[in-house]
């Protein structure tokens, strides 16, 4: 289950983004299919890829002194 909104990918709009893509000029969203076609010129031209819906790991319990 998504935790999210439906966001369309700006290239074909009937997928899922599952990547926003930061730029000077804006922001891309992209499902997979089409930010790995576009990887190449984005990298060019981005300052910040975020992968959408990403789970952490859990961070693990540290011990405390007594």
């Amino acid at each position: 289950m998504r935790d999210r909104e439906f966001i369309p990918c700006d290239a074909c709009g009937s997928a899922d983004a599952m990547y926003l893509i930061k730029l000077v000029e804006g922001e891309l969203a992209f499902c997979g299919h089409h930010y790995n076609k576009n990887k190449a010129g984005l990298d060019k031209v981005s300052y910040e890829v975020i992968e959408l819906d990403k789970k952490e790991p859990a961070l693990p319990t540290l011990e405390t002194a007594e």
